[in-house]
């Protein structure tokens, strides 16, 4: 069964220099592509067979491997979480979940209730 993760990383830019924050973010980056994750919109997704559990596990150790290389790694990230992308609810899309009912409405109901339209069809029909 597949799983699409969602792995989250805010670096502490508030408390640490940007241009060390842009260095880790550029490294962690770096790792988490050559792993398999793909970055979207502030996310980096993946698609596996794993478990929640194993992903992060697996995460970890990236983020091990990246503090043998950056002393003190783990002190810029602000905070880090990983959801199972299928469970959640993307809040910058409109709300459907109360129904939306559509109506077919021709032109010729359009004429009759005096609605002004212009059709994208060259021969407008009366």
């Amino acid at each position: 069964m597949s799983n699409n993760f969602g792995v989250f990383i805010n670096l502490d830019y508030a408390h640490q220099p940007h241009a060390e924050c842009t260095l880790i973010w550029n490294k962690i980056m770096e790792v988490m592509v050559d792993y398999g994750f793909i970055f979207q919109k502030r996310v980096f997704t993946i698609t596996t067979n794993s478990s929640r559990d194993e992903i992060s596990s697996d995460v970890r150790g990236l983020f091990d491997l990246i503090q043998k290389e950056q002393e003190h790694f783990y002190s810029y990230i602000c905070d880090n979480y990983i959801l199972n992308l299928e469970e959640c609810s993307d809040l910058t899309l409109p709300d459907t979940s109360a129904s939306i009912d559509v109506e077919n409405i021709t032109f010729q109901e359009l004429n009759i209730m005096g609605i002004e339209y212009e059709s994208l069809i060259k021969n407008k029909p009366e």
